[in-house]
């Protein structure tokens, strides 16, 4: 079985918070975000006997305790993911998949089959047509159904949403109240009895990281900026944190 690969890293403790993780770099990917930091993943093709990445994992099973596939969009590989998640398991790691929502019935197939333990869905923007497919840099009419549909195949499972805010596109305190109330009906409600496996995270976009030279002109969100805006979804949502390069996360 070969891969289109686009790298490892070997020891990452800012993928799935409180783990220390393996993540396995996917090529390809359907959206085309002008913030993306992993650009150079997006196309191209560098395939890979899917050996080479299972000794990788065998060599870093020692020191992590799970592997987290990332890309690019690792579920237009299903196949592949299928494959290494389930050599991962054997070898009793843990898997997450960071995805962009954009292939549900792919993920129901690996959550039913138990290949996976935690999900890790970007909700790029508020789900209406027009505000997500600027942000996620695409015209396809489906998107925002595809992704309800994620975040209903994912509905009681192990999942943490993550809103990249970026100035210039996601900054909007109306687009952080829009995501945040629609992600409460699939964290349980009422408020009391939302599950604790559900988190929302706003994370901190970096521009300079990018492709979008428009973006780079505006920096960073601050941290203060951050818990302004984690504040409005927490009149949502039960678990709401923000992350930060200067203090990593923070509950709110």
């Amino acid at each position: 079985m070969r891969v289109n690969f686009g790298g490892i890293v070997h020891i990452s403790t800012v993928d799935w918070y409180g783990k220390v993780a393996m993540v396995i770099f996917f090529r390809g990917c359907p959206f085309r975000c002008p913030y993306c930091q992993n650009y150079a993943l997006l196309t191209g093709k560098n395939f890979v006997d899917a050996k080479k990445i299972e000794a990788e994992i065998k060599k870093a099973r020692k020191f992590v305790s799970a592997v987290v596939f990332s890309g690019g969009e690792p579920l237009a590989q299903l196949e592949q993911m299928r494959h290494l998640a389930k050599f991962a398991k054997d070898l009793g790691l843990l898997v997450g998949v960071e995805t962009n929502g954009y292939y549900p019935m792919q993920l129901k197939e690996l959550i039913d089959a138990r290949l996976i333990d935690k999900v890790f869905l970007d909700v790029k923007a508020p789900l209406s047509p027009e505000k997500y497919e600027k942000v996620a840099g695409i015209s396809d009419g489906s998107v925002v159904a595809l992704v309800r549909r994620s975040l209903e195949v994912c509905k009681n499972f192990d999942l943490e949403v993550r809103t990249t805010i970026f100035k210039g596109l996601i900054f909007d305190e109306n687009d952080i109240r829009a995501i945040a109330e629609e992600m409460s009906s699939y964290g349980d409600i009422p408020y009391a009895r939302q599950r604790l496996s559900f988190a929302y995270v706003l994370q901190q976009g970096r521009p300079e990281q990018g492709w979008s030279e428009e973006l780079k002109k505006y920096g960073p969100p601050s941290r203060e900026e951050l818990l302004d805006l984690g504040k409005i979804a927490k009149e949502y949502l039960k678990n709401v944190k923000i992350r930060t390069k200067e203090f990593g996360e923070e509950s709110i």
